[in-house]
């Protein structure tokens, strides 16, 4: 009997810092919410910083996410500090 190994899904994270314009966290933080997989983690409203988590089954759909967060209004900066593509693995058997 042989075995072999068969991804059975990809999952992609980033974790990115989010600079806008201080008086419009409130819409910027309502945009970020209509994207797929997406979290805000942290916030500094005063200073117009958010810390977001995205998520995506593949890379065009993370990178697509990424670059909507860069087209919300008032959004002046956009930067990637963390990105991981994790794989899912498990074995199928075979008959031998």
């Amino acid at each position: 009997m042989t075995h072999s190994i068969l991804p059975e899904s990809t999952w992609h994270v980033c974790g990115l810092v989010i600079q806008a314009r201080s008086h419009a966290i409130p819409a910027v933080k309502q945009a970020l919410l209509l994207l797929s997989d997406c979290e805000i983690a942290a916030e500094d409203s005063a200073r117009g910083t958010l810390a977001v988590t995205l998520g995506a089954a593949d890379s065009r759909a993370l990178l697509n996410n990424i670059e909507a967060t860069r087209n919300i209004p008032h959004v002046l900066a956009v930067s990637l500090v963390y990105h991981q593509q994790d794989e899912t693995e498990y074995r199928h058997k075979e008959a031998s």
